[in-house]
């Protein structure tokens, strides 16, 4: 009985129907309450309809199956969901334990770490993930964000190129690519990187161009025509050229709106493909 309960349970679930899931799943669990699999799904689905029970349920799973990898990282969920992140962290760090080739669950843990102010912790954790999940996954997109909030300029920069060779359309990849170039100095790299952005989004283009465009297009060429780089925040500074600092205000007063709102379609998507 509680295998068809969990099958039709089951079969709800991947059609995306969460009532029915949480429906068939108690149903079954009224016969047999220690199933596994059931408060699993019931747990699941209760997190999707933000259920009061959702996170007892998982939280019973671990107690029943303690080995079990996928009750820790369902609960970790739950608990994030929650805002629980110290108990999620736990949850997930047990996860990693009992499967050290779950990577999702790597990069939950290292997201849980950043949100309870391990930032180191959570940088080496995120870069063992990122390593192993192909593209704009959560946690390559996280580490950038992450290096950026640290000052780490070049790090960030290095962690965007490699998202941006991955997923060569990822216009938010691109454009991280032009931010993090023209604040590390590399204004060659970040006229690229820019006029990059341009082909692959034309509201990218509305946005910034041809000001942006001009302004650092200006700041490859000075040093030429001054005989020398100048280095530092003084770069461009020469022959009337934009300085660093006005290259970057005014990029970031034009794109961040613009930004914000297609890094969070790419977040959603990511988390839509790990499911």
């Amino acid at each position: 009985m509680s295998a068809e309960a969990a099958q039709r349970a089951q079969a709800h679930f991947q059609a995306g129907e969460y009532r029915q899931t949480r429906e068939a799943a108690r149903a079954g669990l009224a016969d047999a309450p220690e199933d596994v699999e059931l408060l699993l799904l019931a747990g699941r689905a209760g997190v999707e309809l933000d259920s009061d029970d959702a996170t007892e349920q998982l939280r019973r799973a671990t107690e029943l199956a303690p080995e079990n990898a996928e009750t820790w990282h369902y609960l970790g969920e739950a608990l994030a969901t929650e805002g629980s992140m110290e108990e999620a962290g736990e949850a997930f760090r047990r996860a990693v334990e009992l499967n050290p080739e779950d990577q999702v669950a790597l990069s939950h843990l290292g997201h849980t770490s950043a949100a309870t102010g391990r930032r180191e912790e959570a940088v080496d954790l995120l870069n063992q993930a990122a390593q192993s999940m192909r593209g704009a996954s959560t946690a390559a997109i996280s580490l950038v964000d992450m290096y950026r909030s640290l000052g780490q300029y070049e790090e960030a920069l290095v962690q965007a190129q490699r998202i941006a060779e991955a997923e060569p359309e990822d216009v938010v990849a691109a454009l991280d690519v032009a931010e993090l170039s023209l604040q590390v100095g590399r204004f060659e790299e970040a006229v690229a990187a820019f006029q990059r952005v341009r082909e692959l989004d034309d509201t990218a283009g509305a946005e910034a161009s041809p000001e942006v465009l001009a302004l650092l297009e200006a700041q490859v060429e000075a040093p030429a025509a001054g005989g020398g780089a100048p280095q530092g925040a003084d770069a461009g500074a020469s022959a009337g050229a934009p300085t660093r600092e006005e290259l970057e205000a005014t990029l970031a007063a034009t794109l961040a709106e613009y930004r914000r709102m297609h890094a969070d379609d790419r977040r959603m998507a990511s988390e839509d493909l790990l499911g």
